[in-house]
């Protein structure tokens, strides 16, 4: 008599990085024998990979945590697996408060944790070496069909006062250039148009075993795979140099610049622990942008930090008008216990973060929206995701200057049959982040 494979679905929260770390354990699981269905379907174990970074995303995960359990009671999974950066950093909490979880397990070992899921065993985690994937896992494939991301380090030596991931991933560690283009190409062969290469900070690649960074070595390499569009995400803003920019000029390499400023203050900067303020990252826009016509700024802001005044906060403000940066993301301070900011004083009232993020979305609108003009007539590359959910004869999709999921979407007035093709439209409207195109 056939035995019934063991089944595993997942449910994954964070960043783009819980992405490719979902995907390598998927592989493993694969490798194991067990069979990876939706989140949709009934499945033996449900699997949340969890944020563990900020407020809201410690929140999002708790109640992702309490519905996946609430499915194994209603019988739609036999089995709970607390895994990632929530139960990384709260390892015990998390094994206390859900004790119906079967297994609760950090971001280390994946081989180990997807030997138990397989055998349908439990342990108990213990943190053992910090995990660097490479070109030898056999990732499952959970983005659309014609992009995908490639973890090109993992961890972080940056001390930013409010930030937790160093205590959470660990030390920088790059991964091997030739390991990192092994797996490019292996997604080339499949048809993939476009990969993002990821890390927690992108500019600091391979400076934790020289003194330079390989970023560009890396970017040189990476562009004479063939693929149409790569791009790079997370910049650290201080570390971007002339060479890192020239690097961007590679062919396929997309002129589109990741800088998380955080803030522009530099009275604020300095309790962050970063560097910058308005007259560097002026410049540094300036250089960029001399070099690239069409180049995209995407940035993100810290707002309300303890001891942001009204003058700080205006200083932001001037500075996102006048670098006419396209991109922005705004994020309300989060109190983040065991970080050098969890001790400052001053805090800002949350209706006054509040009023001052709406500020500042409001000048991002204005930039978006003064972009997008510039493209109405414009031919662009435009990469089909799939089928428009509200109109059966469009396709929704990216062009160049829209990351994944943050970006917004393009949507066409057309079916594409062919997903694994780049086309040629027109761009003919726009409705806030959403543009609105035509085949050529």
């Amino acid at each position: 008599m056939k035995t019934e494979k063991t089944t595993a679905s997942f449910i994954n929260l964070g960043c783009f990085k819980n992405v490719v770390d979902t995907e390598v354990l998927g592989g493993l699981l694969e490798k194991k024998g067990v069979r990876i269905v939706s989140s949709y379907e009934k499945s033996d174990w449900l699997i949340v990979n969890t944020c563990g970074f900020i407020r809201d995303a410690k929140e999002e995960s708790i109640d992702t945590i309490l519905e996946a359990l609430e499915k194994k009671e209603n019988g739609e999974a036999k089995y709970i697996a607390i895994i990632g950066c929530l139960s990384q950093r709260y390892y015990n909490e998390i094994k206390n408060n859900f004790k119906d979880a079967d297994i609760v397990w950090g971001v280390n070992e994946p081989e180990q944790l997807a030997e138990l899921i397989s055998k349908k065993e439990k342990m108990d985690y213990k943190d053992k070496e910090p995990f660097l994937y490479n070109d030898t896992y056999n990732r499952i494939i959970t983005t659309p069909q014609n992009t995908t991301f490639i973890k090109i380090s993992e961890g972080c030596n940056m001390q930013c006062s409010f930030c937790i991931i160093p205590q959470i991933k660990g030390s920088f560690r790059s991964r091997e250039i030739g390991s990192i283009l092994k797996e490019a190409e292996n997604y080339k062969k499949i048809g993939f148009q476009e990969i993002n290469l990821i890390s927690q900070n992108s500019t600091y690649f391979g400076k934790d075993k020289g003194e330079k960074s390989k970023l560009p070595k890396l970017l040189k390499e990476i562009s004479k795979i063939g693929f149409k569009w790569v791009r790079v995400l997370y910049l650290m803003p201080e570390e971007v140099d002339s060479e890192i920019i020239e690097s961007f000029s590679n062919p396929t390499i997309l002129p589109y610049f990741d800088l998380p400023f955080q803030h522009i203050s530099l009275k604020i900067l300095k309790k962050m622990n970063r560097k910058g303020g308005t007259e560097k990252n002026l410049e540094l826009i300036k250089n960029i942008r001399k070099k690239f016509k069409n180049a995209i700024i995407r940035t993100t802001f810290i707002i309300g930090f303890p001891g942001e005044t009204e003058p700080d906060f205006n200083e932001l403000i001037e500075f996102a008008k006048k670098a006419r940066i396209e991109r922005i993301g705004a994020f309300e301070f989060s109190e983040e216990e065991n970080t050098a900011a969890f001790k400052l004083k001053k805090r800002v009232p949350p209706e006054i973060i509040k009023d001052r993020i709406k500020a500042l979305m409001d000048i991002s609108d204005r930039n978006i929206e003064n972009y997008n003009k510039t493209l109405i007539n414009s031919i662009q590359e435009f990469l089909p995701l799939g089928p428009c959910l509200w109109n059966d004869k469009s396709t929704v999709g990216r062009i160049k200057s829209q990351a994944p999921e943050i970006d917004g979407l393009t949507v066409v007035n057309e079916v594409f049959k062919d997903i694994y093709k780049i086309y040629n439209i027109k761009i003919s409207g726009y409705e806030n982040e959403i543009l609105k195109g035509e085949r050529t």
